[in-house]
């Protein structure tokens, strides 16, 4: 390392080689992950103290914060093979399952330890505070698929859930997401993420794997497509019993199944106890929105 370094000092003040030393030094802590949707590998560089900062203090909407972090993501990432025009060609084309995989990587490469987490054990019930390096939260078996059919900005797949209603449903991307995000207060994701562990509340999380509904009427079928004005306000306004159907149709799984599965190996700290356990209560996004939002657990 000391070469990289060499002839530094002659040439600049001691706070530009800092800063240089800094820069060179985060280019060797890239963390490299495959996504399973865009099907490539991707090389994510860590974050600065200075856009760290910035996230923290960012006091504004949802869609404003979440665009802003989608910006940093796309400004660490480095694709093989893949070029975006710029944020918005990337964000149209950024999945769940992808963008979680980004996020971890942005984490491990830029912190040494995730942070400190109140967690109960299962067994003695003692909750203790714990922390543990990022990579511990990744496990490679549980990303069991590829994308393996048909681009997946035109695969959609049909479920009559009752008869006369069809939906059709697709693999969201962050623009679908940001439309969401627009047309809700930071109040009401604040109440979401604490009641959920997300910003978006159970019908949304449901919502925006929608692509279409169509009913069934005898004038003419009723073809919805914009899931914030059409698409939510009429799953809100069905009966009960046929929201609790469309909830539970498991069509859906087929493009969920896809995102990997965070979750931390523990032992208990409690000696009487020592006894190891799953915790999995953990989700990278989620953990940003949370600062965002001045939600702590």
């Amino acid at each position: 390392m000391n070469e990289i370094f060499e002839g530094l000092e002659e040439q600049l003040p001691k706070t530009d080689q800092a800063l240089n030393a800094l820069k060179i030094l985060a280019g060797t802590r890239t963390v490299e992950v495959e996504l399973p949707i865009l099907k490539t590998k991707v090389k994510v560089s860590p974050i600065d103290g200075a856009e760290d900062l910035i996230l923290k203090t960012l006091k504004s909407s949802g869609a404003t914060f979440i665009h802003s972090f989608n910006e940093l993501l796309f400004k660490h990432c480095k694709f093989d093979g893949i070029e975006f025009e710029g944020v918005k060609d990337f964000e149209d084309h950024l999945t769940p399952p992808d963008k979680q995989l980004i996020v971890y990587a942005l984490l491990n490469s830029t912190f040494n330890k995730l942070p400190e987490k109140t967690i109960t054990c299962p067994h003695c019930k003692t909750s203790e505070v714990y922390s543990a390096p990022p990579e511990a939260m990744f496990h490679q078996d549980t990303i069991q698929k590829v994308w393996d059919k048909v681009d997946f900005e035109s695969y959609e797949i049909m479920s009559e859930v009752v008869p006369g209603l069809q939906v059709f449903y697709s693999m969201p991307t962050e623009t679908d997401k940001l439309l969401l995000l627009e047309s809700k207060t930071n109040g009401q994701m604040r109440e979401d993420i604490l009641e959920n562990d997300d910003v978006f509340n159970t019908l949304e999380l449901f919502s925006v794997y929608i692509k279409k509904l169509i009913i069934k009427h005898e004038n003419g079928d009723i073809v919805l497509t914009d899931k914030v004005n059409e698409i939510i306000p009429t799953i809100n306004g069905m009966p009960l019993e046929l929201k609790a159907a469309l909830l539970k149709d498991e069509t859906v799984s087929e493009f969920t199944e896809y995102a990997p599965k965070f979750y931390l190996n523990l032992t208990c700290d409690n000696r009487k106890c020592n006894r190891d356990f799953t915790w999995d209560e953990i989700d990278p996004e989620q953990d940003f929105f949370r600062k965002a939002l001045s939600v702590y657990n």
